[in-house]
């Protein structure tokens, strides 16, 4: 048996006490996951999807999605909220373009919240309004710029809800120069 005590925190079998609020001192195995399908690798971890983050504690009356071992009805990434089925972009350099990302495991009350895109791009990151409309996040129209000497430059963008909570992954956005990558696709379409 753990026993830490400290002025009004008391702790017993890993399990502090301190008014209402409940700290596990093994919660630090949970809280090293920022994404929920990372979160659910591990057996003894859950995924609490309006507070966005991966927990050993109870949710509350929070959404719930448990590892694929537990019987319960949200268990296995399947239920995670992430980014399905977008196909790279293929951007020509000085345009600007409306990135479309499609997603899944929308819940209700998420429609209801600022939608952002997160886009990082040469080591740089833009977070633009975005807009959602049935499963797919629309980005605000931006200028897409390769100002390296490369003929290409790669990033990603990444879909937010809520102003900071992120669906698991991200769509790979690849800005062509067409002065000096004449076979990219984007520099064939005019």
């Amino acid at each position: 048996m753990l026993l830490k005590t400290t002025p009004l925190l008391l702790c017993i079998l890993n399990v502090c006490l301190a008014g209402d609020i409940i700290e596990d001192l093994e919660e630090g195995e949970c809280k090293v996951y920022s994404s929920c399908a990372s979160c659910l690798t591990s057996e003894s971890c859950t995924w609490c999807v309006t507070k966005s983050r991966c927990t050993r504690q109870a949710c509350g009356n929070d959404n719930v999605i448990y590892p694929s071992g537990v019987p319960a009805l949200m268990s296995g990434p399947d239920f995670c909220p992430r980014v399905d089925g977008s196909k790279p972009f293929i951007l020509k350099s000085g345009r600007k373009h409306i990135l479309e990302v499609m997603i899944t495991q929308i819940y209700l009350y998420m429609a209801f919240t600022p939608w952002k895109c997160k886009i990082s791009l040469n080591g740089k990151e833009d977070i633009v309004p975005a807009v959602l409309t049935a499963n797919k996040v629309y980005c605000e129209s931006m200028e897409f710029v390769n100002d390296s000497e490369e003929p290409y430059m790669q990033g990603s963008v990444a879909v937010m809800w809520n102003y900071n909570k992120a669906f698991d992954g991200s769509v790979p956005i690849k800005v062509c120069r067409c002065d000096l990558a004449l076979d990219c696709t984007a520099c064939r379409n005019k």
